[in-house]
Order: C-alpha cells, then structure tokens, then sequence
C-alpha cells in the first residue's frame, strides 16, 4: 500500500512539472505580443491609438472567461480545459498572423487571451486538488516560478523575432509552442475525473463578460476622449449594472459560475483586496516607469528591458522562496512582508529627477518583483485553505480573474493619471505624483492584513485533515493518461 500510494504521488509530482513547463510556454506566448505592436499596427498603416483596441481584446479575453473555464473544469475535469486552451493558442496566433484586416487581427488577440484564460490558472487549480498543507506552499512556489520565467523570455525573445524576421514571425512560433503544448498536456497530464454534471450558468457568462467589458472599457474611453466626458457613463453604467445583475443571478444558481458563498468567506475575500491593491502597484509601474525612462531619460528600449527583466527573476526567486518560507512563518507574516517590500520600491520613485541613475531604479524593480513574488504563492494558498474540493476550479480560476483585472485595469488608469500629471509640463513630477499615489493605495493593504486570521492552514506547521484539503488519490485516474 505504501509503494503505491509512493507510486502515484510520484506520477503527480510529474504531470504537476509536465503541466508547469506547458503554462510556461502559453505565459510565454501571452508576454510576446506586446513589443510587435508598433510594427503590427504600422502594417495596416495604423496610428498607435489603434494600440489600445488590441489590448482590450487581449484583456478582456484573458479576464472574461476564466470563471467559465473554471466551471468547465470542475465538470468536465481539468485536462479537457487545458487542451482547449492550447488547442485555442495555436488558433489565434495563426489567426494574428494571417489577419488581412486590422479587426481579424484584434479577434486574434482576443482568441490568444482566451487562451491564456484557460491555461494559466490551471497549476493554481492542480495544487488545490493534489497537494495539502506545506506541499501546497512549496507546488504553488514552484508553479510562480515557472510563470515567470514565460514572462520573462517572452519580451526578450520576440523582440529577436521582430527585428530578425518580422512581426508575424513571432506569432508563428507561438502557434507552434501551442501545438506543443497540447501534445504536452495530452501525453504528460493525467485525466482526473470531474464533479456531477450541473446546470450550465449562461447567464453567468454573460453577465461577468459585461462586468469586466464595462471596467475594461472605462480607461479605453478616458484615454480617447478625456476624464470629463460623457462618453464614460456609458462603460461605467454597464460595468455597474451588470456587475450587480451578476449577484443577482448567481446567488439563485445551483451550479454557479461564481461561487458567492466562498467569496464571503474571509480567506477569499479578504485575500482579493491584498491581491488587488498590490497587483494595480505592480503593473502600474512596469508601464509608467516604462514612459519615463524613455520619455523623460530618453533612455533605449534596451534599458527598459534590463529593468524588467530584473523585476522578473527577482519575482521568480521569491516565488520559489515564498513557497518554501510558508511552513514556517504565518500568512500575515508573509503577505506583510511583500507589501512592506512593494512600498519601499514604489516609494523610491516618488523622489526620482531627471537624472536618477539607472542602480537607482534597478533597485527600485528589483523590491517590487521580491514583494510581489512573495505574494503570489502566500495569497493562493489562504485562498485554497478552506476551499470546497468540488469547486477548486470556480474557486481558484475566480481569484486569477480579479488579479488579472486588477492588473489590466490598474495599469491603464496609471497610464491615463501619469499623462494627466504629464499634461501640466512636467514629466519628473507626473513619475512622482504617482508613484505617492500608488504608494498610498498599496499602504492600504495593511487595513485587510489583520482580517486574515491568525492561523491559516499550510503556514507556519498548521495542518488538518479536513476534507476540503485532503488530497483525494482515489481520483486520480492513472490509467486514463489520454
């Protein structure tokens, strides 16, 4: 009996690497896009205004479906998800790079997300279901690394492919790494058969698509037509409208897309705020760090690079080590400790001039990739502790949406707040003015911290053997490989 149960957490521990090395590749290919876009959009003779309809497509496919594919999951089991997603991958790259039209090219993009939406919550999902109390912490470390390295390379190397061989180029390679990915996952990654066939919740779908339409569109409209135009009453008034249409209908569903009863439960959403504040920090000031440096510095692309990919692998190292320090330190402890982190980096560019050397700002990136990387592992895993099994995939695939929204959203408004500062003649001062503001909003996160219990199981030697966090191997069918 103990071999066997040796056995098979043998072959989990493989199939968890083999699905870690196949989100790489789809991170990878979701990171890609952006450094083509100035090439893309000069194809179809297109002013970089054009820019912010790509990304929407992006985003909202990215955001809107990933309650979706959580549910499919939770039903269908995992691999079929998954498959999609690569499946989808291949689908909208080929479709960005063959795109007569500038319109087929942003549906390209859209398809790419959705993609993304499927595939890159999935390792969150896996170590909710096969891995319990400090396992869980170290499997989450190990699934953050391995996104972040995707993020990493990504810039990197499709910047290689569109200077070498064209825009198009780039995507391509993607369709291929898609295909790849499927053969990965349909050979390495185990069948595990889902829950009880429920009632499908369309209006769900619906609903949450609106929801993240609306907010997504928000800072689309303030950066076309301004802060004080009518225009955003209209994006505005969907996002509400459906946001509160969206409790509505899923508190009356049997089978919900969302689960409302866990999102009560203060391990989720309490945990959503921390994720959401420090996740609007982070992206922000990847991208108005980006304008001041070559804006402002009229510093090289190459310098922007070096600074992200310094914010990078210090998020992937503290990935690894915010998995491995869970067993001995407390969730508060560990979530505090990344927001003290986010603080000390995005307060020091409050006080950046003209003439700001670039240590200066490495240091900077190099704080907030530690803060935001011990954050990741420490915050999945409050979400999972008291989670419901039969909902992992609603539960965990819920979470990455709002991180992933709060970082979408959050950048395009700093990018709108940093033009506006911008506007009045100084540029310095625009960095300045939001960094503090940025700073102040991160800050607040120390008002949620002391909602987080004080003992969260999976930190600090807590352990239990709780149903919800058992790992369940009766499961986990060896021989439905396919």
């Amino acid at each position: 009996m103990g071999e066997k149960l040796m056995a098979e957490e043998k072959t989990i521990r493989k199939s968890f690497h083999i699905l870690c090395i196949g989100v790489t590749f789809v991170v990878f290919a979701e990171a890609s896009g952006l450094v083509a876009y100035p090439k893309m959009l000069a194809n179809f003779d297109l002013g970089a205004g054009y820019a912010v309809w790509m990304q929407l497509g992006f985003a909202l496919g990215l955001t809107g479906f990933q309650p979706l594919f959580g549910w499919l999951g939770d039903y269908f089991g995992q691999k079929m998800v998954i498959l999609l997603g690569a499946a989808l991958l291949a689908i909208g790259t080929s479709l960005v790079a063959l795109a007569p039209f500038f319109w087929v090219l942003v549906f390209g993009m859209f398809i790419k997300g959705v993609a993304g939406a499927a595939v890159i919550p999935a390792g969150f999902t896996y170590v909710g279901k096969f891995f319990k109390d400090e396992q869980r912490g170290k499997a989450l470390g190990i699934f953050g690394f391995y996104s972040v390295i995707g993020g990493v390379l990504g810039p990197v190397i499709s910047g290689m492919f569109v200077d070498s061989m064209g825009w198009s180029s780039i995507f391509w390679f993607c369709a291929f790494l898609g295909v790849v990915t499927f053969l990965l996952f349909f050979i390495g990654v185990p069948t595990v058969q889902g829950g009880k066939l429920g009632s499908f919740d369309f209006l769900g779908v619906i609903f949450v698509v609106l929801t993240l339409l609306g907010i997504l569109t928000i800072p689309t409209f303030i950066n076309s037509y301004g802060i004080s135009s009518w225009m955003l009453l209209p994006p505005f008034g969907v996002f509400v409208i459906a946001f509160l249409l969206l409790i509505v209908v899923e508190k009356k569903q049997k089978d919900p897309l969302i689960d409302i009863k866990y999102a009560t439960n203060r391990n989720f959403w309490v945990t959503s705020i921390i994720a959401v504040l420090l996740s609007v920090t982070f992206s922000s000031i990847m991208y108005v760090l980006t304008f001041f440096v070559q804006g402002v510095q009229e510093k090289s692309s190459t310098i922007i690079g070096l600074l992200q990919m310094a914010l990078f692998a210090t998020m992937a190292v503290a990935n690894l080590l915010s998995g491995r320090w869970m067993s001995r330190l407390s969730a508060r402890f560990m979530i505090g400790l990344s927001i003290i982190m986010l603080i000390g980096g995005s307060g020091m560019l409050i006080v950046v001039t003209i003439d700001t050397s670039f240590l200066y700002l490495l240091i900077s990136m190099c704080l907030i990739g530690i803060g935001i990387g011990l954050a990741g592992p420490a915050t999945k895993a409050v979400v999972l502790s008291e989670a419901d099994p039969s909902r992992l995939g609603t539960i965990t695939f819920t979470f990455n949406m709002i991180e992933t929204t709060a970082q979408r959203v959050g950048a395009s408004f700093a990018i709108v707040t940093y033009a506006l500062f911008a506007a009045r003649g100084n540029a310095v001062s625009a960095l300045s003015s939001t960094a503090l503001i940025l700073t102040i909003f991160t800050a607040m996160s120390f008002i949620f911290l002391y909602l987080i219990p004080k003992k969260v199981r999976g930190f600090q030697g807590v352990t239990g053997s709780a149903e919800n966090v058992e790992v369940d191997t009766t499961e986990y069918d060896m021989n439905a490989t396919k």
